[in-house]
């Protein structure tokens, strides 16, 4: 069973069912993972304000806020617990009240009603369909903002280098190879992709194939055709012979399609993440140093400048703008943790625009919700803090559960809520990490409050945090964890063994090739914070789980 601490990390609905569903065992293992983060009711995305979905699935957990509307037009919300049966699953959808209300005392919700049962069914990572009670079942979708403005944040129009890690999945969803990709954009307006290979002695990479790209219409995809094949690329005998690639962007996650060239073509599904951009703006001067400017995008690799060097009197420096990138999905404000329903807030950062979403109450007690768009930026060259404010709305009339189809209104504005993600100025380069899953929120009327992103799968040992599928970037291989050996977990093959490290501020974990009473090869870093980071990256969790989006529609 979960302990208490875990158990106080779960607002609302969380708190009483994840203690006692979290002891299954025995599922089915999925070959993808909804993208936590907000979803929408296909046939009633019409550009104008209606129901909508905040998903989010860890390990076998399913988790959702839904923000609709009641008969009398009033704004509600519900929540829904359950645990993933397959690609699906039912669960009740409940009803609150009675918590705090935007500007106003702590306060803690109660448990009002179940007003039915729901069932979602996922497709793929980013499609599904989702039966409300009284109604029919439904197409949903990952709700992804297509943006055509050229800039660092835009993988779609990339402006600078974004560096990309692809996989191609086998018939049983297994990565059969791995390529580190780099996408840039010339001056002229036409965007590449290059494919490398580590060289063996230096590490240093080199691209095997180049691609030309062009962005598909009305999505956050571009689909690219190679237009060279490098010698190099025939030593790598795993990599098909190819016809077209087509990638789509859902934040740190991507998927795609390879169509493979020859007699008999087939369609190779593709998984990966996005690491991050860094554009070079043009230099400038100041006294003897020459400052050269970056505009950064930062996913799971981060840097903010250096001091720079001195040669014979001249000074250099790199000077940094950072968009920090934290995990979408449910946060919850630190303040808040009572183990008692409360509010909830969803984040949905896409390139340079957040949207936030506030479950909450009105002064009457009954449930309600705000939210809001902003644009999503660095607080300047130098800094360490991204920033948005973003101006809360509240809407009416919309639909209601088994109601008929029809648009809200907005009813009125609430104020501005302002939202900082920072990475801490520290002698410990991993602590960077912790902007992916802390920040701090202002809401309307209230002081500045720290949030986290609630970790509904939080094992409670190194060993289970550790347990399944990673890409270990030392060795550009994917090592399975499976076998535990003391306070320990290596891989079946004994080539990796990764144990705790309580003795350092710098890390929390060692890793290594042992031999003998030698290494290999050993590392001091940090653990991935929920399958984000480096020198690793999850690619199927401890239950078998993929965590790729699967199959591209």
């Amino acid at each position: 069973m979960k302990n208490t601490n875990h158990v106080q990390m779960l607002r609302s609905a969380v708190s009483a069912s994840v203690m006692a569903l979290s002891c299954t065992v025995g599922w089915a293992a999925r070959d993808f993972t909804p993208q936590s983060g907000t979803w929408v009711v296909s046939s009633e995305v019409d550009g104008k304000p209606g129901r909508g979905l905040a998903i989010d699935v860890q390990a076998n957990t399913f988790f959702m806020q839904v923000f609709g509307y009641e008969k009398n037009g009033d704004a509600t919300f519900y929540t829904a617990t359950g645990q993933m049966d397959g690609n699906g699953v039912t669960a009740p959808l409940m009803r609150y009240k009675n918590g705090r209300s935007l500007g106003g005392a702590m306060q803690d919700a109660v448990e009002d009603k179940s007003v039915g049962q729901v069932a979602v069914h996922f497709t793929n990572g980013v499609k599904g369909t989702i039966q409300f009670p009284g109604e029919e079942a439904l197409a949903i979708e990952r709700f992804l903002l297509v943006d055509n403005e050229p800039s660092v944040t835009n993988p779609r129009v990339q402006m600078g280098i974004r560096t990309l890690r692809l996989f191609g999945l086998d018939s049983q969803g297994d990565p059969s190879w791995t390529v580190p990709a780099r996408l840039w954009r010339s001056e002229v307006g036409t965007i590449h992709l290059d494919w490398y290979v580590p060289m063996p002695t230096t590490g240093m990479l080199v691209p095997i194939r180049k691609f030309q790209c062009n962005e598909v219409a009305d999505k956050v995809r571009i689909h690219c055709t190679p237009n060279t094949v490098d010698a190099l690329a025939k030593l790598r005998s795993e990599l098909p012979s190819m016809e077209s690639l087509e990638l789509q962007f859902a934040g740190f996650d991507i998927h795609g399609v390879l169509r493979t060239a020859g007699e008999n073509p087939q369609a190779v599904t593709v998984m990966g993440f996005d690491e991050g951009a860094i554009l070079d703006d043009s230099t400038y001067r100041e006294g003897i140093t020459t400052f050269h400017p970056q505009q950064q995008q930062n996913y799971s690799t981060v840097s903010f400048g250096s001091g720079g060097a001195c040669i014979t009197g001249a000074c250099s420096a790199t000077v940094t703008s950072n968009t920090l990138m934290p995990m979408n999905g449910t946060w919850i404000v630190e303040d808040e943790l009572t183990g008692k329903p409360g509010r909830g807030i969803a984040l949905d950062i896409q390139g340079n625009t957040v949207i936030l979403q506030l479950f909450n109450y009105r002064a009457d007690g009954q449930p309600t919700f705000h939210m809001g768009s902003a644009s999503y930026q660095s607080k300047g060259m130098g800094s360490r803090t991204s920033v948005a404010s973003i101006p809360l709305r509240q809407y009416r009339g919309g639909r209601s559960l088994g109601g008929a189809a029809q648009s809200a209104q907005l009813e009125g504005d609430a104020g501005v809520a302002v939202l900082e993600f920072s990475a801490p100025r520290s002698k410990s380069e991993p602590d960077l990490h912790l902007w992916w899953t802390q920040g701090q929120l202002q809401l309307p009327g209230e002081a500045p409050v720290k949030i986290r992103r609630l970790q509904i799968d939080s094992p409670e040992n190194f060993v289970e945090r550790m347990r399944g599928d990673w890409y270990v970037s030392r060795t550009h291989r994917i090592a399975r964890f499976d076998s535990v050996q003391g306070d320990g977990i290596a891989t079946a093959d004994g080539k990796i063994y990764c144990v705790p490290n309580t003795q350092s501020e710098s890390s929390n974990m060692s890793c290594g090739e042992p031999n003998g009473v030698l290494w290999n090869w050993h590392q001091f870093t940090y653990m991935p914070d929920m399958g984000r980071g480096q020198p690793f990256l999850r690619i199927r969790d401890r239950f078998g789980n993929s965590v790729g989006l699967g199959p591209l529609n």
